[in-house]
């Protein structure tokens, strides 16, 4: 087999690489979505999420957990509760089917990125399934089912430390074998949802499971206390009192997502490489996260008895942050961070390393047999040769150049509408039927404002009531 044979393999090598990667890379209906999301139009949202349009750009078969869980978390906020169910349960069955993911998809991203396989979700992404899960099992009125979800999300947290643990062994191992101590290697603190754990003190509660709740209870107050840097706030004021309801009274929790969590964005560095140029160094395309900073900062909460209060003896109060998402997404993020500079390291410079292989292959690749002095003709066919050779090389040098570095893509894939924050509150009511308004305000005053009518609040039900504002 001759030398050009063995070019144009190599080339045609890259080249899949490169339509691998590419083949992803496209303009997407994202920042309409948004828009709508933005002015609570959830079915704008939904239909624009279903368009064909964002069904090549955003979620191609390769996406397909994220297509169920973007539409799932949306059609929540809608309160398409049994719809949102199915979507979300169907985004879990793809993150389970991710751990017998095929070798094939494996292989694909050591050739080209992370992009050419499934998507298998991020571990915060697992758990928020179910606590939105949990949430629209409540709206119908099914309690047992939210109680399993709210389990489910407690198996999986229990998981996540030892997972952490394992990754974190992976990478001190990945460390020495490539002589890479500049790459952090951190601790995660992520194995308890504050948000969760809410959820089960109010849904034990409701049924008589005190001593669950009480469980679920100390499990949020250790949220707190193990994960500082996850929650950095104060815990909410309310929760002294949610299992301490006075005798003929009913407690009223209300629960307010804002904002959106942070969004996935692709950014280069550059690595030297021992080799001539233009392979002297590589780029690396890596993922970091990027805040979407939410409008609001304060959510008021204004509570009339409709048939008996005037509106002066209303019950006025802030609700609290319970769960910075956006803290929990970040600390997620970093548990797989090192790994993926890691592997992305690696790959690019064997990319790099084949790419300089065929440069000097060619330009090498002289016919090696002794001539005699005389030879003229034979010497200057040589010489040519071997000129020409050297351009080719440098034109395929600078060729696989181009394609090594269009080939490197960053994979920015995550749940894209998941709430920034979750805010709560609690308060003791006579039972009755009420309305309540949640204002919501900003550093240049009121954002948005929202009420719900007729709200029955009886005494010993679970009496919990949802706002979203994602501004």
């Amino acid at each position: 087999m001759d030398i050009k044979t063995h070019v144009l393999k190599a080339l045609g090598f890259l080249l899949f690489a490169c339509f691998l990667s590419c083949a992803s890379n496209h303009i997407n209906p994202l920042n309409t979505i948004e828009q709508n999301i933005f002015s609570s139009e959830w079915s704008a949202a939904i239909a624009v999420i279903e368009s064909d349009q964002a069904q090549r750009s955003l979620y191609p078969r390769r996406n397909s957990l994220l297509f169920h869980l973007d539409r799932g978390v949306v059609r929540h906020y809608a309160g398409f509760w049994r719809d949102s169910i199915n979507d979300l349960l169907e985004a879990e069955k793809f993150i389970e089917a991710a751990f017998t993911r095929s070798i094939t998809q494996e292989i694909g991203t050591f050739i080209a990125n992370d992009n050419t396989r499934d998507y298998p979700g991020e571990d915060y992404e697992d758990i928020y399934i179910n606590v939105f899960n949990a949430l629209n099992f409540y709206h119908l009125n099914n309690l047992e089912g939210a109680l399993v979800e709210i389990r489910r999300v407690n198996e999986k947290l229990r998981d996540l430390s030892v997972k952490y643990e394992r990754a974190r062994q992976r990478i001190v191992r990945s460390n020495s074998e490539l002589d890479s101590p500049e790459y952090n290697i951190e601790a995660v603190r992520f194995s308890n949802s504050a948000l969760a754990r809410y959820l089960g003190v109010l849904f034990y509660r409701a049924i008589g499971n005190y001593d669950s709740a009480r469980v679920d209870m100390e499990g949020l107050y250790n949220a707190y206390r193990l994960a500082p840097e996850v929650y950095n706030h104060a815990l909410p004021s309310s929760l002294e009192n949610e299992l301490s309801i006075p005798e003929n009274m009913a407690r009223l929790n209300i629960i307010g997502f804002t904002g959106l969590s942070p969004r996935k964005e692709e950014f280069n560095t550059f690595i030297p490489l021992p080799l001539e140029p233009p392979n002297h160094r590589t780029r690396l395309a890596l993922p970091r996260l990027a805040d979407r900073t939410s409008a609001i900062n304060r959510v008021e909460v204004i509570i009339n008895n409709e048939h008996s209060s005037p509106a002066s003896d209303a019950e006025r109060f802030n609700l609290d942050l319970l769960e910075n998402i956006d803290n929990v997404v970040k600390e997620t993020f970093k548990a797989n961070y090192s790994l993926i500079v890691l592997k992305s390291t690696a790959r690019t410079i064997a990319k790099s390393v084949a790419a300089a292989g065929v440069s000097a292959a060619v330009r090498n690749s002289d016919d090696e047999e002794e001539l005699d002095e005389g030879d003229r003709e034979e010497r200057e066919r040589r010489e040519r040769e071997r000129n020409n050779n050297d351009l080719l090389g440098a034109i395929i040098s600078i060729a696989s150049r181009v394609v090594v570095d269009l080939s490197e893509q960053a994979d920015i894939r995550m749940a894209r509408f998941l709430p920034g924050a979750a805010y709560v509150g609690g308060i003791n009511l006579e039972p009755g039927v009420y309305s309540v308004t949640v204002n919501y305000y900003g550093n240049n005053g009121l954002v948005a404002s929202e009420r719900q009518h007729n709200i029955r609040i009886r005494e010993g039900n679970l009496n919990l009531v949802e706002f979203i504002c994602l501004r």
